[in-house]
Parts: C-alpha cells; structure tokens; sequence
C-alpha cells in the first residue's frame, strides 16, 4: 500500500480527507499535521503528501522544497483555495505533481492518487481551465511581439541584465533599451514588475 501524509492547518478538513483515503485499498494515511514546523521537526516519509497553501510560519511552495529535499522520490498535490495563476504555476514550477482546488477535496481521491502516480500530473477541471487560460492569455501577449522583442523578454525574465542580453543575441545596450520600450508600449505596461506578472509563471 502507498503511503499518504497529509499537511494541512485546517483540523476537520485534515480528518475530513484521512477518512476519505483510509476507505481506499492500495493508500493509506496515519499521519497528519495541522502545522508545517511539526513537520520539519518530526517528518515522515511518504508516497503522496497533499498540502496546503496558506498555512502559519510555513507556506505550501517552501514546504514543497524541504519536502523534495528530504524525499525527492515522493509525488506532492497541492490542495488549497488560492486558485489565481501566479500560485498554480509557483506551485508547479517547484515541484508539485497536481493541484486541487479544495472545494473538491471530496473527490475520487483514488484517481488523483493513480495519476501522479503514473508519472502524470493532475489538476481538477477549475484548476486546469485557469492553466489553459494562462497559456492562451501568454500566447496573445506573444503574438503581439516581434521574435526580437520575444528574445529581450525571455532574457529579462531569466535574470539577464541589459548588459548580458546584449551579449547573448550581439545587439548593443541601446538596442535592448529600445526593444524593452517598445514591449511596454505594445503590452501598456511601464515595468519590469508588470512584465513579470504577465509572463514569468508561463515561462
């Protein structure tokens, strides 16, 4: 049988999905923490850990990497209420196999289970329908840039300085300057903060 641990402040919430899993044939949960330091101080390996986002001293995207740096073998879902972009494809990008939105935390927990499982990942219908839209929403913004200015922004969003992305395509300072000008104007943004939001957690 796999093993499940589940990491979440809400009590009833965190008996709530126990009992739901412990019905299950093939996984099982005997631990549960209403606090992510209980964890760090006294952690236990697991298949499958299901953790929440919003949680004291500790948020769901720093106990991702304390959890893959104690068992980067383990899958991790992420259950929480925060459904906007930036914290889905956060969540993601360090290493969570699936997202649910925790409205439906009464799911058929054994299909999320046997897809992350797999080598899958797994996000409930909200969820996905917010990652496509992110996509599409990239894919516009994209689309009224030229493949230089595409080039410029990638490099900004990788941490380039001006003087590096110069370096990399053999264009001069002034002419990323001038690039990055006509991105704000094309995108009606006016920094490099607002370029983030739009891109970085499409990237």
């Amino acid at each position: 049988m796999k093993k499940v641990v589940i990491i979440e402040d809400d009590i009833e919430m965190a008996r709530s999905m126990q009992k739901i899993i412990n019905v299950l044939t093939s996984y099982y949960c005997n631990h549960t923490f209403n606090n992510p330091l209980q964890f760090i101080k006294s952690p236990v390996k697991a298949d499958i850990y299901l953790l929440d986002i919003m949680m004291q001293e500790l948020n769901g995207i720093q106990m991702i990497n304390r959890i893959l740096e104690l068992y980067p073998d383990s899958q991790i879902i992420i259950n929480s209420i925060r459904d906007d972009s930036n914290t889905i494809f956060e969540a993601l990008r360090h290493g969570a196999s699936g997202y649910i939105d925790k409205k439906s935390f009464k799911m058929n927990f054994l299909n999320v289970f046997e897809s992350v499982q797999n080598g899958g990942a797994y996000m409930t219908p909200k969820i996905a329908k917010i990652v496509v839209e992110s996509f599409k929403m990239k894919n516009k913004y994209n689309n009224q840039l030229s493949p230089r200015e595409q080039d410029i922004v990638n490099g900004i969003l990788d941490g380039f300085s001006y003087k590096l992305i110069a370096e990399k395509y053999g264009i001069s300072i002034d002419n990323v300057r001038m690039n990055i000008k006509r991105v704000y104007r094309k995108l009606n943004i006016n920094s490099k903060g607002q370029l983030f939001k739009l891109f970085a957690y499409n990237n």
